[in-house]
């Protein structure tokens, strides 16, 4: 008896060819669109990561745990990385402070300078949680040619509320994705992103620590709370 022999057809030179002019049109149709949506996805990551890193440690001097606390905030002029580190200074540390440096009570400046003596601070050395430091090389700010550094420091009354060098004046930062051609976020004085510019965010805090995410929204043309 006789079997029957199988009629197995497989694909040729052209139709592969097809296949894969077809799927090179689709993935580059494609492409612009998923690179947009994942450079939003690791900013929108840092920005989170930024505004809980303020949150924590506000909530920590509002706990108890410091009497006050500083969020320093730090872009490399040469290498271009951004490191943001929080730090925590207990009462009896606060009160020796306060007794042995001049103005310090009076001089915002003074007492949330980032040389002062920290009980804790966040760093690849400091394993407490209560702190904490974020580095990042793709990550620009508003910082101006000229200041490279700003803090940011909390006490629970806001009595102490202080800034100083980049942060002195203003309440809020923002936060943009660092490119060869764009090494901070011009955002001009009525809030309003650059045109260049996309997926521009904002943190923003009070006196009293409450911090909030803010992000540009092109279609509605103003600030969003996240």
């Amino acid at each position: 008896m006789r079997v029957q022999e199988k009629n197995i057809k497989g694909f040729n030179i052209l139709e592969l060819l097809i296949v894969v002019v077809i799927i090179s049109v689709v993935s580059a149709a494609a492409y612009p669109n998923f690179s947009s949506w994942r450079k939003e996805r690791e900013l929108r990551g840092a920005a989170e990561e930024i505004k809980n890193l303020f949150s924590n440690i506000s909530s920590q001097v509002q706990r108890g745990l410091y009497a006050f606390v500083q969020v320093d905030v730090k872009e490399d002029a040469i290498d271009k990385t951004l490191t943001i580190t929080s730090k925590g200074m207990r009462m009896d540390t606060l009160m020796a402070t306060a007794r042995e440096t001049t103005d310090w009570t009076t001089d915002m400046k003074i007492r949330c300078n980032h040389t002062q003596t920290w009980d804790d601070e966040g760093g690849p050395d400091n394993k407490k949680l209560e702190v904490a430091q974020l580095i990042y090389d793709n990550v620009a700010i508003n910082f101006d040619d000229l200041v490279f550094r700003g803090t940011v420091c909390f006490s629970k009354d806001g009595t102490y509320y202080s800034a100083a060098g980049g942060l002195a004046i203003d309440s809020f930062f923002y936060i943009c994705r660092r490119s060869p051609t764009n090494a901070r976020c011009e955002v001009s004085a009525l809030q309003v992103p650059d045109e260049e510019l996309d997926n521009v965010f904002a943190i923003n805090w009070s006196r009293f620590g409450n911090i909030t995410l803010e992000k540009w929204s092109e279609a509605k043309e103003e600030w969003v709370l996240q």
